[in-house]
């Protein structure tokens, strides 16, 4: 892992400290990478609705499609062995 260097209101420090101190996250790197990660699933979901929309296909036929990959991809993972 690279690291790289962040600046944060003190306020927003805190906040995270809190978050550390209660036991939500073990770091501040913790938080900040999980905080990364969820901004980057919305932005992907943003970007999956436009394409959506775009497309005329309905959150019913999104979700259909999902489990048919899920079930494909069990299949060769473990099943095919």
């Amino acid at each position: 892992m690279k690291s790289v260097q962040v600046r944060f209101p003190p306020e927003e420090l805190e906040r995270i400290d809190a978050l550390v101190e209660k036991g939500k996250y073990h770091s501040r790197s913790e938080f900040i990478r999980d905080a990364v990660r969820k901004a980057e699933m919305i932005r992907s979901l943003e970007e999956m609705s436009r394409i959506c929309e775009r497309e005329d296909i309905t959150a019913e036929e999104l979700i259909e499609s999902g489990k048919e990959v899920r079930e494909e991809l069990y299949t060769e993972m473990f099943e095919a062995k």
